[in-house]
């Protein structure tokens, strides 16, 4: 029974235990438990709660490490008491299972583990013998037989028989006997636990030996063995980690037998490489005495060891990785395990369908020492060939350096520069948003902002400005030329186009404009004369204003005077809606007034600069040459994405949009444009 004042022992955070007085009718309670005949007091800590429901332990108030519940139980099985109505699987998992305990954590509070606390009479430990361990604490063996247990009774004690023959109850003696008895599970726990067992019993088998009842030695706990852990990996996450020269594969399915699959490994900065995939620890097993079995420890990896130049490991939310920290090469060292990326790729094989094939690259430097073949294609940003080139070569954003020839082939830049310095022949080269250098070129496309020629032979030459050193037989197309020395080549003569502003689109649009104005000025003076005639009536004028005034609160209208006002009102309604009106399309009017203006200004001051700097100079004319200017409206924008052909087309053709404005053999040139006022 419980005593009616008992103690509970409360943990705090960073305090000793204590113990407090609980009342009994308390939900939960801790009780000085009185046993048999004598008083044995046991304080249950503060995570184990006792209601009428069960025995529940607080999940979030016990941890493994501390061992506090193994020596609460120890404690408890030590004091004579035992659980009633044990849930032994919830019984293991408090004492030796963590996952499970921090699987807990969030889904529950507590866990309840047994109906009840109750004594554990000698009597009844006598029932269970000794239980064999065997195989160095991997199994233990009990051998179950019937048992009994004594009995107290009192037997009755008659005295002689009276004279009538009757017999008289004068005492009764106490005996004992034996009676058949029943083992009982939540015994049998606490009683292994006393005799070391602590870990691994096989709950179904020693309940159905109980049950039976018959003599059988059986295997009553087992050991659970570690399981085995996983050493740390690397796994490769980009697929372009190794060089592969097999042909790549299209979209349609088919293999492109000019593009290698991966020749050089490129990455771009921001790339993983390489995952770490974490080593996984074994779970720890434990021997049926309740000792742990610890598990191998698997192998451990350090990125940081493996992580060179260009490269970096990063933790982020799915795992730890090394990285790329620019756009280069790749490059892994098999020898020294080492994963580097290099800023420019440099090579010397080539560039052919033998060696490489077509190349695209993501690198900022590329730098190749051999030739490109003829038909190859090499895309990159930054690009260095220091042999001949045969084949196209494509940039984004960088720019291409030839210092050998290039012969047939292309040379494009979108947002970069290209320097040639050698020849041009038979090519096509393309910088529209960069400057052209070229020391000698003939039968060449060259396309830039800036075009810088030593020497040039039967050429299309498109720019923004083009500046030569000597000319022959080529046709130029641009807004500023300047030219040291320009002539014919085999009866080819040199033909200049300077690219002047169409003003016909922006000078119809400045007379709309004007047009625009004078009709909302036109409406603006019609309203107005409405307005004026409205004002003409004196009686609305004074109405207008009263109107003001009452608004403003200089008159406070007085019952007689509001009346009044009313009829006024009233008597002025048509005028007022329509002196309302007129004054909102007046707003209207002068808005759009303003705009119209403000456009106008804005595009005579566009008028006004265009064309400015455009002009030839030639200081020598050795051959023939002819100049003449071109009406455009978005200037050499209007050759983009014609071929040589089309250009030259172009340019020579006759039409309204030229006009002759010097042919010379002998002398020198300087023209300017003089631009017709308009606006």
């Amino acid at each position: 029974m419980f005593a009616k004042g008992i103690d509970r022992q409360i943990h705090v955070k960073g305090q000793e235990m204590i113990s407090i007085a609980v009342p009994l009718d308390s939900q939960t309670v801790s009780p000085n438990v009185t046993i048999g005949t004598g008083k044995m007091e046991f304080i249950f800590p503060g995570f184990v709660s006792l209601r009428p429901n069960g025995v529940f332990v607080d999940i979030r108030a016990l941890s493994l490490a501390s061992g506090g519940f193994e020596l609460f139980v120890d404690r408890l099985f030590m004091a004579e008491m035992q659980f009633q109505g044990l849930d032994y699987s919830v019984f293991t998992k408090l004492l030796y299972d963590a996952d499970w305990l921090d699987a807990m954590q969030d889904k529950a509070v507590e866990a309840k583990m047994a109906e009840k606390v109750v004594e554990f009479p000698q009597d009844r430990k006598d029932l269970y013998h000794a239980v064999k361990l065997l195989d160095a604490g991997n199994r233990a063996e009990y051998v179950f037989e019937p048992v009994s247990i004594p009995e107290l009774y009192k037997e009755p004690v008659y005295g002689e028989p009276d004279e009538n023959g009757n017999t008289h109850l004068i005492s009764y003696v106490s005996k004992s006997r034996l009676v058949p008895a029943k083992l009982n599970f939540d015994e049998f726990v606490a009683d292994l636990w006393l005799k070391g067992i602590k870990f691994g019993i096989d709950v179904s088998a020693v309940r159905e030996a109980m049950v039976s009842n018959t003599p059988a030695r059986i295997t009553v706990a087992r050991h659970l063995e570690p399981t085995t852990g996983r050493d740390a990996e690397i796994l490769e996450v980009c697929p372009d980690l190794h060089r592969d020269n097999s042909p790549k594969i299209m979209l349609n399915g088919k293999a492109d037998l000019r593009v290698f699959k991966n020749r050089f490994p490129q990455i771009s900065k921001g790339k993983r490489l390489l995952k770490k995939i974490s080593r996984v620890l074994g779970k720890p097993g434990y021997r049926v005495t309740g000792e742990m079995i610890l598990p191998r420890i698997p192998n451990d990896i350090d990125l940081y060891a493996l992580a060179s130049l260009g490269t970096m490991v990063a933790l982020e939310k799915d795992g730890e990785y090394i990285i790329s920290t620019m756009d280069g090469f790749l490059t892994i060292d098999t020898k020294s395990n080492l994963i580097s990326v290099a800023e420019k790729i440099e090579t010397d094989s080539g560039i052919s369908i033998r060696t490489t094939g077509d190349l695209t690259l993501d690198v900022d430097e590329f730098v190749e020492h051999g030739e490109v073949q003829e038909g190859r294609r090499v895309e990159g940003k930054h690009m260095t060939f220091l042999a001949d080139v045969f084949g196209n070569i494509l940039s984004n954003e960088g720019n291409i350096f030839i210092s050998g020839s290039l012969s047939g082939g292309r040379a494009e830049t979108h947002g970069g520069n290209i320097t040639l310095g050698s020849n041009a022949s038979r090519a096509v080269i393309l910088a529209p948003e960069g400057t052209v250098t070229i020391h000698y070129c003939e039968h060449s496309t060259i396309i830039g902002r800036v075009v810088h020629i030593e020497h040039a032979v039967n050429c299309e030459i498109v720019a923004d400005e083009v500046i030569m050193e000597l000319s022959e037989g080529c046709l130029i197309a641009a807004e500023k030329v300047s030219i040291a020395s320009s002539g014919e080549r085999r009866g080819k003569e040199t033909l200049v186009t300077l690219m002047i502003p169409d003003l016909a689109e922006i000078d119809q649009k400045i007379v709309m404009l004007k047009k625009k104005m004078s009709e909302e000025l036109e409406n603006k003076n019609k309203k107005l004369r409405d307005l004026d005639t409205l004002k003409s009536d004196l009686e609305f004028v004074k109405f207008l204003s009263l109107q003001e005034r009452i608004k403003s609160g200089a008159i406070k209208l007085t019952v007689d005077h509001a009346a009044n006002w009313r009829k006024m009102m009233e008597r002025n309604a048509k005028s007022s809606n329509l002196y309302a009106k007129l004054n909102a399309e007046m707003a209207v009017i002068e808005l759009e007034l303003q705009q119209l203006t403000e456009e106008h200004q804005r595009i005579v001051a566009e008028r006004e600069g265009m064309g400015e700097g455009i002009a030839c100079s030639i200081a020598h004319v050795t051959g023939q040459t002819t100049g003449q200017t071109m009406k455009s409206i978005n200037g050499i924008g209007i050759f983009n994405g014609k071929s040589s052909h089309d250009i030259r087309t172009l340019l020579q053709k006759v039409d309204s949009h030229k006009a002759r404005i010097f042919s010379e053999d002998l002398g020198s040139v300087n023209w300017k444009y003089a631009r017709k006022s308009g606006g």
